[in-house]
């Protein structure tokens, strides 16, 4: 497990809000980017797979759950400019049942969301990588990706739910491998995800 430093920034998960339960390194935003690294230094290309690492609580099917899963992944592509991007594929499932709203009345709803996020990223300087560089990238769901919230909870809470999941940019920082060694896979500490990256 790696740490990686939070970078002072927007946004939230839609399991942040869903949940009691702390996913709060989904939520960042970045300030003024740093100039991509040298295109010399880094590959033209990296293959990354994002997969949640949310806390899940409750397990049996009669039983209050909230917690899920996501998967982003999909390659990204180094431009001339040095920044890298992609169209990455975004598979969601996210349980939720407890109080909302000012009144605190519990409810049950389930987010099943299906798209492409638009990712950009940057090669920056980490001492702590094993290539001496990290990837600072940051995705934001596209306009055809679509969502489906099910559930007991009032329609306008469902819709805002589903708003903020269709709508909310989200960021990670991670190291990447050093050239030849192949896929690298870490449990981030800082964001609640697991990176492969190669």
């Amino acid at each position: 497990m790696t740490t990686r430093r939070t970078l002072g920034l927007v946004s939230g998960l839609a399991l942040t809000t869903l949940s009691a339960a702390p996913a709060a390194g989904q939520a960042i935003a970045y300030g003024e980017a740093p100039a991509p690294r040298r295109a010399a230094a880094v590959p033209g290309a990296y293959h990354l797979r994002l997969e949640s690492a949310w806390p899940q609580f409750g397990a049996a099917a009669k039983e209050c759950r909230n917690g899920g899963d996501e998967i982003v992944e999909g390659m990204l592509t180094r431009s001339v400019d040095g920044t890298y991007r992609g169209s990455l594929d975004r598979r969601t499932l996210i349980f939720f049942c407890g109080a909302h709203g000012v009144d605190g009345e519990a409810c049950e709803l389930v987010l099943e969301g299906d798209g492409k996020v638009a990712m950009t990223g940057v090669v920056v300087p980490d001492e702590t990588s094993p290539s001496g560089n990290a990837l600072r990238v940051s995705w934001r769901p596209s306009p055809t990706h679509g969502a489906t919230v099910r559930g007991a909870c009032p329609a306008d809470f469902k819709r805002s739910i589903e708003e903020m999941y269709l709508s909310v940019r989200h960021g990670a920082e991670f190291a990447v491998p050093a050239a030849g060694a192949g896929k690298r896979v870490e449990r981030l500490e800082n964001y609640a995800w697991t990176v492969e990256i190669e």
